[in-house]
């Protein structure tokens, strides 16, 4: 047998009118909160919007203001290479010019060099030294004591015409022997004067050589004679010695024959 089927009892009109008032209701409750859901999300995706223009803002504010700050620095920049450019290109100029009068300034002064040096020599040539007048014999007139001094050394007719000694004066030069007096420098007037003291100088130098180069002769020394007037000996060994005097010559010779 099979089980009783349930009888369903149809609803009533009231009853029918109720549950469709509770669907629409409902309806009603579920559309409110969708729209306020949505509301919801629209502020908040304007709010991020809103965020995000802001940020961008900012960013595009502080960069613009970083850019800025480097563009005038690089400008800064610019004109201080642009003014170093210029400078180094005049000072450029101004070294090339500063060359070329250099050398221009280098040729006249080795110009001038030698025409100093040419007068410097021209001025002395009429200069003598003279050694070996004890200190203090000149007086107070050196010139006129050396002229006096050359003739009497030399003789009274060793010159044509009168010897005149412009200025004579003694100089300070490193000497061996501190007790030997000071060398006189004269310059002599005529340059023909200055001369011909020389060669009798030289002669008489020579003369004065003439008995020791006998005794070098008879002893079998070779012997020769250098400007001014100094002699060189060669000893028995092949050794040369050289004497500016001719008592040096006689020393070694008496030494030798000993």
């Amino acid at each position: 047998m099979g089980k009783p089927s349930k009888k369903q009892i149809p609803a009533t009109e009231g009853q029918l009118e109720e549950e469709n008032c509770q669907k629409n209701d409902n309806q009603d409750t579920k559309s409110a909160d969708g729209a306020t859901s949505y509301q919801e999300l629209q502020l908040t995706r304007a709010d991020m919007e809103e965020m995000l223009q802001k940020l961008e803002q900012r960013i595009v504010s502080t960069l613009s203001a970083q850019l800025s700050a480097d563009r005038a620095v690089l400008d800064r920049h610019d004109q201080t290479i642009q003014q170093i450019e210029t400078s180094m290109n005049d000072m450029q100029s101004r070294l090339l010019e500063l060359e070329s009068t250099c050398t221009l300034l280098k040729k006249d002064n080795e110009a001038l060099k030698r025409k100093t040096d040419d007068l410097e020599n021209r001025s002395r040539r009429n200069n003598i030294r003279v050694i070996g007048l004890p200190e203090k014999a000149e007086g107070p007139h050196p010139s006129a004591f050396l002229a006096d001094c050359m003739k009497e050394i030399f003789g009274p007719n060793a010159f044509a015409s009168p010897l005149k000694v412009d200025r004579a004066h003694r100089i300070n030069v490193q000497r061996r022997n501190q007790d030997a007096p000071r060398p006189f420098i004269a310059r002599i007037h005529h340059y023909q004067h200055k001369e011909l003291l020389l060669n009798l100088a030289r002669e008489k130098q020579e003369r004065a050589f003439a008995e020791v180069k006998s005794q070098l002769r008879s002893a079998g020394y070779a012997y020769r004679m250098f400007f001014p007037a100094k002699l060189q000996v060669t000893d028995k060994n092949g050794q040369r010695i050289t004497f500016s005097t001719p008592d040096e010559a006689r020393k070694f010779l008496v030494n030798t024959l000993k």
